[in-house]
């Protein structure tokens, strides 16, 4: 990691994961479901509580996810995909296979430390899947960091979702999409759950 300020900067060894957990208000009580929500803050008090993690912190954030209270009676919702832990010890020991071959020859070891240009120009997106990512910078929803970040994680949908022993190649829409929805909040589509449990 390097630290730059002024006229100085330092690097420093640290290679980590973040995990960032919030109350979706002050109080705790919001739900997106009107009949759910018991939240007593005005709408001006969430929208300052909700801009304390915003700007660069937020743009540096790869997945973001509402989680919800446990229901009653979920485990038996026929919308759910239920995964034994070993099944999806499986997946990622075979994304992370993927990503060693895909970089046996350079410094870095997984997809969330390829710089932005080794992305692009050896595992740059197709058209389909660019134009996804442009529209969203565009929209104003995406930054050009933000963008990177989610080349990479789309990268990382793809090695997730490949079967064992399938030729690397560069994320499609589908994971560009899904990538962007996770990056967002978004809930993810059912037919992204329907092809995971494939």
């Amino acid at each position: 990691m390097s630290i730059a300020r002024r006229d100085e900067m330092v690097r420093l060894p640290a290679r980590c994961m973040i995990v960032l957990a919030c109350n979706p208000c002050p109080c705790g009580e919001y739900r997106v479901l009107a009949r759910e929500n018991r939240c007593t803050c005005s709408e001006v008090r969430r929208r300052d509580y909700r801009a304390r993690v915003a700007g660069p912190v937020e743009d540096r954030i790869d997945v973001v996810r509402h989680v919800e209270p446990a229901r009653l009676g979920a485990e038996r919702d026929p919308m759910a995909v239920h995964e034994s832990s070993a099944t999806v010890r499986a997946r990622v020991t075979g994304a992370r296979q993927r990503q060693d071959r895909r970089f046996a020859d350079d410094p870095w070891r997984l997809n969330a430390h390829a710089p932005a240009t080794a992305l692009n120009e050896r595992w740059p997106l197709g058209a389909d899947a660019s134009r996804l990512v442009e529209d969203a910078v565009y929209a104003g929803r995406l930054t050009r960091r933000g963008a990177v970040r989610v080349h990479r994680l789309a990268l990382t949908v793809a090695d997730l979702a490949a079967p064992a022993g399938a030729a690397d190649g560069p994320p499609g829409a589908d994971d560009v999409a899904v990538a962007l929805r996770l990056r967002s909040g978004q809930p993810l589509l059912v037919e992204t759950l329907s092809r995971r449990a494939r």
